[in-house]
């Protein structure tokens, strides 16, 4: 008995407009791709899009939103940057017990791109660049402000940064950062202060070599000294458009003393 296969065919009614129904189609992206737009720019409201070496965790005490924890700091837009904080009020500066690490050779920088020549070849790298020299009063360094990096060095005997915890609190006191939001500690390495040999810029000293042969080099460079160095960098808040100034004290919470102390205030973004 054989099987026969009946071939049938169906004309399917013709779009009266196919120009219209692929207008209606278009039509219908641009509105879900607007609605996309509109969700991010809510988010965007709310919380900054956290980037860098590691993501942070857990909320701002008394803020609207979290802060970043990037390695590199977002670029500012003209006017946004609140500027850097004053000296602390006296009721907070009293309560710092200095832990007499012999701080030293202290700068506060940003993070930006330098050049070096090798041959015909010229190549960039990023690293901590426009440095202003600053001096400590104790254990307490000048004001800074979002997207500037603090560098000091301590001395290493005496001090291990893992006892070690920033703390910060707004001048009105109304807000107390979580560890999980106060300014990063030790974002940065050797590679990022010991910028290749014959930078533009002319920061001494220097190394060649890759990234991290230049952190080693730094490190032994340190050691060598006695030295070691430690870096806060200063977050930015994109919900914070009036800027909010705080004081924060590198804390060790066994000894009640604290190994570096500073003003930070806290822009919408970072520096420019």
């Amino acid at each position: 008995m054989g099987l026969a296969l009946v071939a049938t065919s169906f004309t399917a009614p013709a779009e009266a407009n196919p120009f219209k129904r692929l207008k209606n189609k278009v039509e219908e992206v641009k509105k879900e791709v607007q609605e996309v737009e509109e969700a991010a720019d809510a988010v965007g409201d709310m919380v900054d899009v956290v980037s860098g070496d590691r993501r942070a965790g857990g909320p701002v005490i008394g803020s609207n939103g979290p802060t970043t924890r990037t390695r590199y700091p977002k670029t500012a837009s003209h006017g946004d940057w609140k500027g850097r904080a004053p000296a602390a009020p006296a009721k907070y500066a009293s309560m710092t017990k200095c832990a007499n690490l012999n701080l030293g050779n202290a700068f506060v920088a940003k993070v930006g791109e330098y050049s070096f020549s090798e041959g015909l070849n010229t190549e960039t790298r990023r690293g901590l660049i426009e440095r202003e020299p600053v001096q400590p009063s104790g254990c307490t360094l000048p004001g800074v402000g979002s997207g500037d990096v603090i560098y000091v060095e301590v001395d290493r005997a005496g001090f291990n940064t893992h006892e070690y915890n920033m703390q910060c609190v707004s001048f009105d006191g109304s807000q107390q950062l979580a560890r999980d939001w106060v300014p990063p500690t030790n974002n940065y390495t050797g590679q990022d202060v010991m910028l290749h040999a014959g930078n533009n810029l002319g920061y001494e000293p220097t190394a060649t070599g890759s990234n991290s042969t230049r952190s080693g080099e730094y490190d032994k460079w340190l050691k060598s000294r006695g030295r070691e160095m430690i870096t806060f960098n200063m977050p930015y808040l994109h919900t914070d458009k009036g800027g909010t100034d705080f004081y924060c004290q590198y804390y060790n919470d066994k000894t009640g003393k604290s190994a570096v102390a500073f003003t930070y205030r806290r822009s919408p973004v970072g520096h420019p």
